[in-house]
């Protein structure tokens, strides 16, 4: 049996549609986690859940020169975000395209596009805006990529990038560009989060709002979904691959 193979099994066996088996982090990203281009993820979950820290590690099991990832910032500072950063070694940019360097050795993996802060609030969005949106589209026509917006409804509603979000959501499959959003809102995000992600981690929410939008993922129980978010403990996520409806809990 070769590697894949093995892999494969391994991952069918921890992934089940009738049982809910707990992962830990390690093992679920080595022998879990499957990702081709174009598929979309969504993480959900409130104020230190591990959101961040969760879709830095997904991507630094995905990413590749080949399959680049670009991280939209939209807070002058995070600690996590710069630390992960530098482990990922993403490179930090504030314009996008990024500047082209001859003395750039390699492509890199990745990028973390975080524009300067002015703090104004009416200039910083406007700036924001210019920038991400200018991502977003390039990422759409060229595809290929993988984009990371860190909180889906400040992409929406504060910097109203709602309509290429949408687009990004229904069409960036087929040009292989994965739309990837965290939000600590799950009832303010649009809905394409929950029906277009084929990748989806759920942290434990008390907004009883935010669960009744579990109906809205499609393919799985979302009874046995709410009552499995309820008893997730700190840092842990449901993770359900929409795909065949798999479930797993993955553990810190």
């Amino acid at each position: 049996m070769d590697v894949a193979q093995d892999r494969e099994q391994t991952a069918d066996h921890v992934l089940t549609a009738t049982g809910i088996t707990r992962v830990p982090r390690e093992e679920f990203l080595d022998d879990c986690w499957d990702y081709s281009p174009g598929e979309h993820v969504t993480i959900l979950g409130p104020t230190n859940s591990g959101k961040t820290y969760l879709g830095y590690q997904l991507l630094d099991a995905t990413a590749t020169p080949k399959l680049p990832a670009i991280v939209l910032v939209m807070k002058p500072r995070d600690a996590t975000v710069d630390r992960w950063s530098k482990t990922v070694e993403f490179k930090k940019i504030r314009v996008w395209p990024p500047p082209i360097s001859q003395w750039v050795a390699k492509k890199p993996r990745g990028y973390v596009l975080w524009p300067r802060f002015v703090h104004d609030p009416e200039r910083d969005d406007a700036e924001l805006f210019r920038q991400f949106h200018r991502c977003l589209m390039d990422s759409y026509k060229r595809g290929n990529r993988i984009v990371f917006g860190d909180e889906a409804y400040s992409l929406a509603e504060e910097l109203s990038l709602e309509r290429i979000m949408i687009t990004l959501w229904t069409k960036g499959r087929s040009m292989d560009c994965g739309f990837w959003v965290a939000s600590q809102k799950p009832t303010h995000i649009p809905l394409w989060a929950y029906s277009m992600a084929e990748h989806l981690f759920i942290h434990h929410d008390p907004d009883k709002r935010a669960r009744q939008r579990y109906a809205e993922i499609g393919g799985v129980d979302p009874k046995l979904v709410e009552d499995t978010v309820m008893s997730l403990k700190r840092h842990e996520f449901l993770y359900i691959r929409r795909v065949d409806g798999a479930m797993c809990v993955v553990e810190p």
